[in-house]
């Protein structure tokens, strides 16, 4: 039988996983993009990053790839990947589409609840999260806890083909509300209507009106407009 000390030890083992060299690239890659050294539009160059970490380039291919899972940058076909930008006109035409599709699964979830019981607290208990992440001033875990309230919501509506494609379009836009507004400051009331547009929409889709918690979604989205036009650019 093993000393208590030694499977202590061979836990510690355990819980204490080397880190992927992926994952170091991809952090440092992220924290420029964070501090602005990687601005929204830029291009990403492999060749250059390689010479700066001293890494091969499928390390640095490696870590955009999951860049681009996460949303913070864009790989476009035979021309490079570049630091994602949303633009106030990009921002309008997403938000065109996210009036239909989230307007679609808030169809979905209603209707599904007029024979099944479903569960919704999860979504309203993340909103609590971002209450209290806003309060702390991190902005990165507070749209990611906005992003998942989001896809609770899709999940409900029990559409994976809505989902995918709601997936695909709100990602990259999360990543860059994480990115310009790391420092809230004059955002912070906005943020605080949004959330509060959020409870509006959980509201309306419990007590099963369609119309109701569309018309709050449309409101979120409205409000989601202010982010997509960084005051640094503005400062330029």
């Amino acid at each position: 039988m093993k000393h208590p000390q030694e499977r202590k030890a061979e836990r510690e083992t355990t819980l204490l996983r080397p880190i992927r060299l992926t994952d170091q690239i991809t952090k440092i890659i992220k924290e420029q993009i964070f501090n602005g050294e990687l601005r929204p539009g830029e291009r990403v160059v492999e060749q250059k990053f390689a010479r700066q970490f001293g890494v091969g380039q499928n390390a640095i291919r490696e870590a955009l790839i999951e860049l681009a899972h996460l949303g913070f940058v864009r790989r476009v076909p035979n021309r490079g990947t570049y630091v994602t930008e949303v633009t106030p006109e990009d921002g309008v035409k997403i938000a065109r589409v996210r009036r239909a599709l989230e307007g679609l699964a808030i169809e979905l979830i209603v209707d599904r609840m007029k024979t099944e019981q479903l569960d919704i607290s999860a979504a309203a208990e993340l909103l609590n999260r971002m209450r209290q992440l806003l309060k702390k001033g991190d902005m990165e875990a507070f749209y990611q806890a906005d992003m998942e309230f989001h896809r609770r919501l899709w999940a409900l509506a029990g559409n994976e083909y809505l989902s995918q494609m709601l997936e695909q379009i709100v990602v990259p836009l999360f990543a860059f509300f994480i990115v310009v507004n790391l420092h809230p400051d004059s955002k912070t009331e906005s943020i605080l209507e949004a959330i509060l547009a959020h409870e509006r929409i959980v509201k309306a889709i419990e007590e099963g009106s369609a119309e109701q918690a569309k018309a709050r979604m449309n409101e979120l989205l409205d409000l989601s407009l202010r982010f997509c036009a960084p005051e640094r650019a503005a400062a330029q």
